[in-house]
């Protein structure tokens, strides 16, 4: 797993710097304006190799392409984001869930689980996911098949991929 440092930039904004398995890092520079910059050092070098700067509108695109939340790689069952003790998951809904036809009201997720529910995504045609609802409100109910990510702590997202069905 990586590791990642933060450190405040004074009138400027937050540096990330995480530390990759493969002994790459990457330097990412969060301005207050919005604007983002990102630096590829190879392994031992002080000098970066490479850089991009991003718009912030870029950065979200980017961040969710790589999140997975327009693709998850078919290797993969179950993709986890962690940050700190936060948790990002990406559960999909079985047939037999207690979850289907609930609303996130009903379920009272946030206060009985600790989790919010960040989207809902779909199989549409030929595969390819189409959103559903991004940040749903209390009344959206839940359907077979959809993919829903949640955020929250690891113990509380274990619960909700228990009432998914796993």
């Amino acid at each position: 797993m990586a590791i990642i440092k933060e450190a405040e930039l004074p009138g400027l904004g937050k540096k990330y710097s995480v530390a990759l398995e493969s002994g790459d890092r990457l330097d990412i520079v969060i301005y207050d304006e919005g604007e983002r910059e990102i630096f590829f050092f190879p392994p031992g070098e002080e000098e970066p190799l490479c850089s991009a700067t991003l718009t912030d509108q870029e950065a979200r695109q980017v961040g969710s392409i790589i999140g997975g939340a327009f693709y998850q790689p078919r290797v993969l069952e179950k993709l986890e984001a962690a940050v700190a003790e936060l948790f990002i998951e990406w559960v999909k809904v079985k047939p037999d869930s207690s979850l289907v036809g609930k609303s996130i009201g009903e379920l009272g997720l946030r206060k009985n689980f600790g989790i919010v529910v960040i989207g809902v995504v779909e199989e549409g045609e030929r595969g390819k996911k189409k959103t559903v609802a991004i940040n749903p409100g209390p009344s959206f109910a839940f359907a077979p098949g959809q993919i829903v990510i949640v955020a929250g702590r690891r113990d509380a997202v274990e619960r909700f991929e228990s009432l998914a069905g796993r």
